[in-house]
Order: structure tokens, then C-alpha cells, then sequence
């Protein structure tokens, strides 16, 4: 069974080898990568592991807040009550009226 990774377009795409063959270079000041440093030694992790962690998992935060749509309770509650009430749809109406093209067996 392959990995595959879900985009938040829905799309599933094949998990790429976990070969590290792409960089990112980031101009950070001297404190925040002593800092950085000091995280990671506490992790017992390389630098580079600990931000390509902490880079990745920030990354997951955005795109899950990208698929949720958030209202108050009171919106969604009046939402869904105007989904309920059904408006006249005279053209749909119409064709369901007409007989079928399609027989089920």
C-alpha cells in the first residue's frame, strides 16, 4: 500500500520518498536561532529536525483552519433553518414530472 498525503483540495497525492533533497533558507536573528538551538538540544534534536518539525506542524495548523468554516452559534443555528424552509423551483419541479430516460432493474 502506497502512502498518499490529502491537499486540502480534497486531492490525494503520493507521499514523495522521504529523501530530503528540497531546502529552505531563513535570515533569523542571532537570538532567535540561539533560542531555536536551545529548544531543539532540550528535544535531543538537530536544529534543522526541530524547525522542519515545528515548520510542518504550523503548516497543518493553517490548512486544517483552511477546510473549517467557524460562525456563531446563532448564525449557524438561523443557517440551518433556512435550509429547511424550500423555496419553489417550478423548472426542477417540471422535470421531475417528465418521465425518466433511464429504467432501473
Amino acid at each position: 500500500m502506497k502512502a498518499s498525503i490529502r491537499h486540502s483540495d480534497g486531492k490525494d497525492m503520493p507521499a514523495r520518498e522521504s529523501t530530503k533533497s528540497s531546502r529552505i533558507e531563513v535570515r533569523i536573528e542571532y537570538e532567535r536561532l540561539d533560542y531555536i538551538h536551545r529548544a531543539a538540544a532540550a528535544m535531543h534534536e538537530k536544529p534543522s529536525d526541530f524547525v522542519r518539525k515545528a515548520a510542518f506542524d504550523r503548516a497543518s495548523e493553517v490548512l486544517a483552519r483552511d477546510l473549517v468554516t467557524l460562525m456563531p452559534a446563532a448564525q449557524f443555528d438561523e443557517l440551518l433553518s433556512a435550509l429547511d424552509v424550500a423555496e419553489e423551483a417550478p423548472r426542477l419541479a417540471a422535470a421531475a414530472a417528465k418521465n425518466s430516460a433511464f429504467i432501473r432493474k
